[in-house]
């Protein structure tokens, strides 16, 4: 290993992709046993709306109606916002929008959080893929900025079903085969430069019933496909919006499916439990057994500077008027998280990620689950078991 190597690894960025086993049993004690949901510490997770714009007309998503109405921080705006003390400790930041690459300094954007965020390292991308040259010109140019700064950086594009279907769903016609050239695209650079490539579906009443053909898509294209679960939301301006939730003639196609998902037996494909856990709540009614890194230590970042603690969350604040620190640690949004939040609307949230914070949590569930299922071969697992 040359000087250069021996320095970067000094670097409070680690260049190694899977931590070792007692790096996972410290971060495991000290979220689950030293860190206290009621007072939260500095938060460790961003989801940054960098722009409330799209070019699509989704019928599951109402941002588009309002996202050029926002007015969108700039360069400079952010550079101040994330100098504030709140976020001197962030690892992990999700770009979101509305579209992002619709930003045309979204590049530059990427460089000033790994400029400023000494600490950062994962970068993840939610995008439509469109417009198709600007989606991977921004990739290839995002990718390597994080790969010459040692952060993981991961691309994930919506794709809720195929062909018309998913044409009638965007509300853009020959939307399909324009975002599968940029997913084929992508594929390509992704060669080259070294990101992590998926597909998201978002699983609403419209789309249930042809999950199952995209899935077979995805297997065929050779690509991860994740699954989240729809819903209605003041942020997402689509309460609304008819036809997203699930409705009950068909939620116990829903169950079998998530069930389905969740019976893969590699020790590697962790999102099984998440399915699992899905299905146990939708069918028990039961509430959430799995942890959330907005609950541990997360926050949203508007695209005009709003403050969130979470995607359910109220506005807590302007950042661009008042200290982020103020208006996250404030005794009255305190009590709102802890009163509102975890008391009602956080048990009964579905769980649509189990990231690496997530997985360290609840590593211990996890290997549970995975030992039954595998070894045991017990079937329906409870979550909280």
């Amino acid at each position: 290993m040359n000087i250069f190597l021996i320095k970067k690894a000094k670097n409070i960025r680690s260049l190694r992709k899977i931590p070792l086993p007692h790096e996972f049993l410290i971060k495991n004690i000290k979220y689950n046993y030293l860190y206290s949901d009621s007072r939260p510490p500095l938060i460790k997770a961003l989801c940054l709306y960098v722009t409330y714009r799209c070019n699509m007309r989704c019928r599951i998503c109402g941002i588009w109606k309002t996202g050029s109405q926002v007015s969108e921080m700039s360069l400079n705006d952010l550079e101040n916002v994330l100098s504030d003390p709140l976020f001197r400790q962030i690892e992990f930041v999700n770009i979101n929008g509305g579209e992002p690459n619709l930003r045309k300094d979204l590049t530059q954007i990427i460089r000033l959080m790994v400029r400023k965020l000494t600490h950062l390292n994962t970068i993840t991308l939610n995008t439509n893929g469109l417009p198709t040259d600007r989606a991977l010109k921004n990739v290839k140019e995002i990718s390597r900025i994080c790969q010459k700064s040692g952060i993981h950086f991961s691309v994930s594009v919506s794709l809720h079903d195929l062909e018309k279907r998913f044409d009638f769903l965007s509300g853009i016609k020959g939307a399909f085969p324009k975002v599968v050239q940029t997913i084929r695209e992508l594929k390509k650079i992704q060669k080259q430069n070294k990101f992590f490539l998926s597909v998201n579906c978002v699983i609403t009443n419209y789309n249930l019933l042809h999950v199952h053909k995209l899935k077979k898509w995805c297997e065929k294209e050779g690509i991860y496909l994740n699954f989240t679960l729809g819903e209605v939301r003041e942020r997402f301006n689509n309460e609304s919006m008819n036809n997203i939730l699930v409705k009950a003639d068909n939620r116990k196609y829903l169950i079998e499916f998530l069930y389905d998902l969740a019976e893969t037996k590699s020790i590697f494909q962790h999102h099984a439990y998440r399915y699992h856990c899905m299905a146990d709540m939708l069918q028990s009614g039961t509430e959430r057994t799995l942890s959330c890194h907005y609950l541990m230590f997360g926050a949203i970042l508007g695209a005009d500077g709003t403050l969130y603690y979470c995607k359910d969350s109220k506005a807590l604040g302007n950042t661009q008027e008042k200290s982020a620190y103020k208006i996250y640690f404030k005794k009255e949004n305190l009590d709102y998280r802890r009163n509102i939040l975890m008391k009602g609307k956080c048990k009964k949230c579905p769980p649509n990620t189990f990231n690496r914070f997530e997985f360290e949590k609840d590593i211990m569930k996890y290997l549970f689950f995975f030992i039954k299922k595998k070894y045991l071969g017990t079937d329906r697992i409870k979550c909280d078991q």
